[in-house]
């Protein structure tokens, strides 16, 4: 007869008594969702995180290059006198006998096709005007293709466009210049004129980014001495409170100021002989700082953020060399450097960093002064657009445009 066993089959009640005495076996683990680690950790956390931003930050001030990868290149075919500008991440070229926007690769995303003897451009946001000096044409463009033609009955000087295709145009008829403003319709918006003995001679206008403001920067001559005056226009609801729409108007004697501008924000900067004004975006455009330069400027450049120019350094020993300098809008100093590179064409990229080009020899200073970056290319560069990614740019030479890091 076979042995009989007796086997004790668990229960439910019994599986929790187990668990009872399990846990009371067991000594209990406090699980805190709230809890947080001590401050010290925190702060510890905290001051390594600084160190490290601080060395990255102290390598990409000082980091130089002095060779390339060539990543990409595309083979163009255009004019000789075709000029290149980047528009929205892609280029747009124009010459005498036309506009084309174009991917980098060459992918062709529209042209239009005018006769122009002599075309300038000014771009704002998603527009870009393209019209003759001396001539009488200008054409509006949008990143998908023509939006107008305007034709004036007078020789155009300059024009200037807003962000929303508003645009201003400056003329001139004998020694009368005058001044009209255009929708993206061709409609007149505003117009007015400066005669000479009671306005002056427009040197440079400016106009604001929202379209509503203008910066004139008249010469008069009337009292047998030299002396330019800036003005601001405000055509909005508010300056037309103002006599002439005028909201403030400054006087430098004895000085020339060329060229005048709105930047970010619709500040303004008015660059003369041997003083940079900045000014205000307020109701009347009050002067930020004025910052006076004791050699002659050589050249002058400025973008959105920042200004430079570049002057004569005499040194302990009597060496004359070039040194630059840049300003944000705040007016005040990011560097000043000795330089000794040769240029034809100075100007602010809008990664911050300065941009020197002569023939086909590239230098890049960085924002800090620092000295980046010198190349020699094979054949003429025209210009460079930095790339969003850290030390590539894409530089435009007369038959090709290649994309490089910096290594």
């Amino acid at each position: 007869m076979a042995e009989k066993k007796i086997i004790n089959i668990p229960t439910k009640y019994d599986d929790k008594e187990r668990e009872e005495e399990y846990y009371e076996a067991e000594p209990e683990e406090y699980y805190d969702d709230n809890y947080q680690p001590p401050r010290k950790i925190w702060r510890i956390l905290l001051f390594l995180t600084v160190i490290i931003v601080a060395i990255l930050f102290g390598v990409h001030t000082v980091m130089k290059y002095t060779d390339m990868d060539v990543r990409k290149e595309y083979i163009r075919e255009d004019s000789k006198e075709t000029r290149y500008c980047d528009f929205k991440n892609n280029l747009l070229k124009y010459s005498t006998d036309g506009v084309l926007y174009t991917a980098y690769s060459g992918e062709l995303i529209w042209n239009y096709s005018y006769d122009l003897t002599n075309p300038e451009m000014d771009k704002c946001g998603n527009y870009v005007v393209v019209f003759d000096k001396k001539g009488s044409e200008l054409d509006i463009f949008s990143t998908t293709g023509i939006v107008k033609t305007i034709n004036t009955n007078m020789p155009i000087v300059d024009v200037e466009i807003a962000a929303q295709g508003t645009v201003a145009v400056l003329m001139q008829q004998n020694s009368v210049s005058y001044f009209q403003m255009y929708d993206t319709q061709g409609e007149l918006l505003v117009s007015g004129e400066w005669h000479p003995q009671n306005g002056g001679y427009p040197l440079s206008m400016s106009l604001s980014s929202n379209g509503t403001k203008l910066l004139v920067a008249l010469l008069d001559l009337n009292d047998g001495d030299v002396k330019t005056t800036v003005t601001f226009y405000d055509f909005s609801s508010k300056g037309k409170e103002a006599t002439d729409n005028i909201v403030a108007s400054y006087s430098y004697l004895n000085m020339l100021i060329p060229e005048v501008d709105f930047v970010e924000g619709d500040k303004a900067v008015a660059i003369g002989e041997n003083e940079i004004i900045l000014y205000n975006n307020n109701s009347q455009a009050t002067i930020i700082k004025e910052i006076f330069v004791d050699e002659q400027m050589k050249s002058v450049f400025h973008n959105d953020t920042h200004f430079g120019f570049v002057c004569d350094k005499v040194l302990e020993n009597g060496e004359i060399v070039n040194e630059m300098t840049m300003y944000n809008l705040y007016g005040i100093k990011c560097f000043s450097t000795e330089i000794t590179d040769s240029y034809t064409d100075i100007q602010i990229m809008n990664n911050k960093e300065v941009l020197m080009i002569d023939e086909n020899k590239v230098d890049i200073y960085n924002s800090f002064g620092t000295h980046r970056f010198s190349y020699s290319f094979g054949g003429n560069v025209y210009t460079v657009v930095p790339d969003k990614m850290v030390r590539r740019y894409k530089v435009i030479e007369e038959t090709k445009t290649e994309e490089i890091q910096l290594k």
